[in-house]
């Protein structure tokens, strides 16, 4: 009897098996990383223009930043935060304006690369220097209710807040300004509680409730956490130490 066959097959199998276990099970095998995100969609329908007009508001966020102006036919001018940085405390209402930028669609907004305002030109240029970072706003929680007089929109033409009649400036966040939509529009009654700040200009709430009529707010936000974190509790002494008192050095180890 050969047995040299026998043998051959004996090792063609032995082969085969090692080669399994070595290749990794398709379980083993990591997935793809995911695909990058996709970037923001372009602006709908912007396209760029130019327009002059008198400062009937000047708009700050609830940080107290300047981030846009309203014009006398009601055009809301938004701007970036190194331009509004520039003109806080000397733009005033009655004072002209002219700013150029991208319209979005046929809202009345207007977000501005460049602005001609109080004897100065501004555009919209990155600083040199990335800036320091700004103290922390004194955050207040505060209420207010009124009759919308007018929508204000985000940088992308979506609805962000509205001006009450009597003169607080309220910012909503997108997904609670898009369920509320009926109470987004002018005229109509609202009723909020938040957190802001009172400016020379007026103050600016983040809404975290709203409603039709104070008392029947709901929540559409979890409230900030102003000031600092709380300290940290003390640490327990150790057993046999009193207070203030350093404890005892661990003695070292002998060596054998």
């Amino acid at each position: 009897m050969n047995r040299f066959p026998l043998l051959g097959c004996a090792l063609a199998l032995a082969i085969g098996s090692a080669v399994a276990q070595d290749r990794p099970s398709p379980s083993a095998i990591p997935p793809p990383p995911p695909a990058p995100p996709a970037p923001p969609a372009p602006l709908a329908d912007a396209h760029r223009t130019q327009l002059s007009g008198t400062v009937a508001r000047v708009l700050v966020n609830p940080n107290g930043d300047v981030d846009g102006v309203l014009l006398d036919d009601h055009t809301q001018v938004g701007m970036p935060p190194t331009m509004g940085a520039a003109l806080a405390g000397k733009l005033h209402r009655g004072d002209r304006l002219t700013a150029r930028g991208f319209r979005v669609g046929d809202l009345p907004l207007l977000q501005a690369e460049s602005i001609t305002a109080g004897g100065m030109e501004l555009s919209d240029t990155p600083p040199a220097a990335p800036p320091a970072p700004p103290a922390a706003p004194a955050l207040q929680p505060m209420e207010a209710h009124g009759l919308v007089q007018q929508p204000l929109y985000g940088p992308r033409g979506d609805v962000a807040g509205v001006l009450l009649d009597e003169g607080s400036i309220l910012r909503v966040p997108p997904p609670a300004a898009v369920r509320a939509g009926a109470l987004m529009q002018p005229h109509a009654r609202i009723a909020v509680k938040g957190f802001g700040v009172n400016t020379p200009y007026g103050r600016s709430i983040q809404v975290t409730a709203l409603g039709t009529t104070p008392g029947n707010e709901q929540p559409v936000a979890a409230p900030p956490q102003p000031g600092p974190m709380a300290p940290r509790p003390p640490v327990p002494p150790q057993p046999g130490v009193a207070l203030g008192e350093a404890p005892a050095p661990t003695p070292p180890v002998p060596t054998p």
